[in-house]
């Protein structure tokens, strides 16, 4: 059987009823899915898809400190680098400082305000974070885990190498 892959245009026009899930579930066993986008992915890109691995629900959030509205002093200043006028005659770049310990962030990501702030907010909570806590901070946590696994990723390799290299021994085959 010959799949071809539709155009964008044509599978918009084709999808709106439910033939294409239910010949992609016989033919792929997927689950019936109406998004067009979703759709056009799977056929299109189930191949290059690269997995990434979260480590979010392994790490321990009791110890987070929180961070206090009256322990912060605000500016709002001029950022810099590339933008232009844009970005020399405004000032929305963060300086965001935690008075009791004396942590400053300045933050300058994107052109709106609103959305450095919140950025200043959560890279002055990390700092804030590894300073308190330490070696129980999430950072190092995650740091911990990533090495984890790559020493677990190391041991696989090196047994399937031994196994392999034991069988052309074996079977002489260099």
């Amino acid at each position: 059987m010959a799949i071809t892959v539709l155009s964008k245009k044509y599978l918009n026009q084709f999808c709106m009823g439910y033939t294409l899930p239910l010949i992609a579930r016989k033919m792929y066993g997927l689950s019936c899915y109406k998004s067009i986008n979703n759709w056009y992915n799977v056929l299109n890109n189930n191949l290059n898809q690269v997995r990434y691995k979260s480590y979010n629900r392994f790490l321990d959030y009791s110890k987070i400190p929180k961070l206090e509205e009256d322990d912060l002093e605000e500016q709002y200043v001029r950022g810099s680098g590339p933008g232009g006028q844009a970005t020399n005659k405004t000032c929305n770049a963060v300086l965001l400082k935690h008075k009791p310990t004396g942590l400053i962030v300045k933050c300058h990501e994107t052109r709106s305000l609103f959305q450095n702030k919140t950025i200043a907010r959560e890279l002055l909570l990390q700092k804030l974070d590894n300073l308190i806590n330490g070696k129980d901070s999430l950072e190092s946590q995650k740091e911990y885990l990533v090495k984890k696994d790559l020493i677990k990723k190391n041991q696989k390799r090196k047994k399937l190498e031994n196994l392999k290299k034991a069988f052309e021994e074996r079977e002489n085959l260099k």
